[in-house]
């Protein structure tokens, strides 16, 4: 008998459950139910129109430290995350910090040749400008003779004609005369060459010293100091490893990279839609996924004029955001999101975005389908949803520019008029003249969790 009752009152229980479900589901299917909503009233005040792009953190200044010339190195006096400097003039002079050092012993042996082989063109210098002295005297030694044998030739002439002397002896004297004049020719023939080959030697001996110099810069570039203050962020070598200069097809070795911590930027990728409305000194504010609590305060710095290409073929342009770091260290590299300030719309209308919704202009009574704020070439239009006596009341209106929260109002809405603001699933399916009652469920602001 106790089992028998026990059965009935599950029966009853689980009967009456499923009569009352079905019930409520019926007075919701008529519309009699209000559905629960959250309703806002519309609101006059300052709307910021931004521009939204996910970043980086970078430093300003940031230089990657390479070689030169090809050595190993012997010496790395720093590593990751100490300061160095570049060095300061002063009443305190501060030396620059040595970063690398390198194995000079090749560059110092070809710094000596260089000299040696100076030197060698000097003596050679030498012996051809006494060469070129010693070829002028001569030349000058033989005018001197064939002045002397000119006059003894006239002499014999004057005899040859009184029949004095002998045909012989008048032919030798001009033999002489031919031999001395071409020994002259000769002699400053070898002068000019003597003058060619001092010209060869105060080149070759230009060239050397050119050689001298550019040994000597080779030298200097096996001590490599820091080119700014700040840090070492990245140490790619160790001591012992050979580095390689850089060529056109090849970067060579970066030895470490040196940052300046002092002015940090979020370099923004922009598409080509939100571009235009950007300029040098518009407000951002960064959030940085590292700093979940913090919102970090920048100017915009500089905008890229022609767009970078990415490898996928994604297109942006660069946007640099000069960043307030209120004199901390922030690490470069790390994701950040940029919210850019391009216009201030002050004493609009303005209502959560997520209240505007796009409904098909067929499906809105007549008299609001009259209304100015429908275009009537469109086949849908966009509507708020007003609470009014208990009821949802499909408004169109005109929509303006938005924020990351807000939409402003153009027509069709005033400020304080209730609109119903959510939550998403109800205002998907909600209907004109359906029943609505305020839910008692405070709606999270934005960037607050449930």
């Amino acid at each position: 008998m106790k089992t028998f009752l026990t059965i009935l009152i599950t029966a009853i229980v689980v009967f009456g459950g499923s009569v009352g479900a079905w019930w409520y589901l019926k007075k919701r299917a008529a519309g009699e139910e209000p559905a629960a909503v959250r309703i806002e009233p519309a609101v006059r005040s300052e709307l910021v129109e931004v521009v939204s792009a996910p970043g980086q953190i970078q430093p300003r200044n940031k230089v990657s430290i390479s070689a030169r010339v090809a050595a190993r190195i012997v010496e790395l006096p720093y590593i990751e995350g100490q300061d160095v400097t570049a060095g300061h003039e002063g009443w305190w002079k501060i030396p620059p910090s040595v970063l690398v050092k390198l194995d000079s012993k090749e560059y110092e042996a070809a710094l000596r040749s260089a000299e040696a082989r100076k030197a060698s063109e000097a003596s050679q210098l030498v012996v051809a400008r006494a060469r070129a002295s010693a070829q002028q005297a001569q030349k000058e030694a033989v005018e001197v003779s064939l002045k002397d044998a000119q006059r003894d030739l006239e002499r014999q002439l004057a005899l040859r004609k009184t029949g004095d002397v002998s045909q012989a002896i008048l032919d030798a004297a001009q033999t002489k005369c031919e031999n001395l004049k071409a020994q002259i020719r000769a002699a400053a023939q070898a002068y000019e060459a003597e003058n060619a080959n001092l010209q060869v030697l105060k080149h070759n001996l230009d060239a050397a010293e050119a050689d001298i110099q550019r040994q000597r810069d080779a030298l200097t570039y096996c001590t490599i100091t820091s080119p700014l203050d700040g840090v070492v962020t990245r140490l790619n070598t160790k001591v012992g490893e050979l580095v390689v200069m850089g060529t056109m097809n090849n970067p060579g070795t970066v030895i470490m990279e040196v940052a300046d911590f002092n002015t940090m930027l979020a370099v923004a990728k922009l598409d080509e839609t939100t571009i235009a409305g950007v300029e040098v000194g518009q407000k951002a504010k960064v959030y940085i996924q590292a700093y979940p609590d913090e919102i970090f305060e920048g100017i915009v710095d500089t905008v890229a004029l022609a767009h970078t290409e990415e490898r996928d073929g994604t297109k942006y342009y660069k946007t640099e955001i000069l960043l307030n770091t209120k004199g901390r260290r922030i690490p470069c590299g790390l994701s950040a999101d940029v919210d850019i300030e391009i216009k201030r719309h002050q004493d609009v209308v303005k209502v959560p975005s997520q209240s505007v919704l796009g409904r098909t202009v067929d499906e809105l009574p007549p008299d609001i389908r009259a209304l100015p704020e429908v275009e009537k070439n469109k086949t849908t239009t966009v509507v708020v949803y007003r609470a009014i006596g208990g009821k949802a009341v499909v408004t169109p209106v005109k929509i303006g520019p938005s924020d990351v929260t807000h939409t402003i109002i153009k027509s069709g809405l005033s400020a304080d008029d209730h609109v119903i603001v959510g939550p998403y699933k109800v205002l998907e399916t909600l209907k004109h003249g359906q029943n609505v009652k305020e839910s008692d469920v405070t709606a999270p602001k934005p960037g607050e969790k449930k």
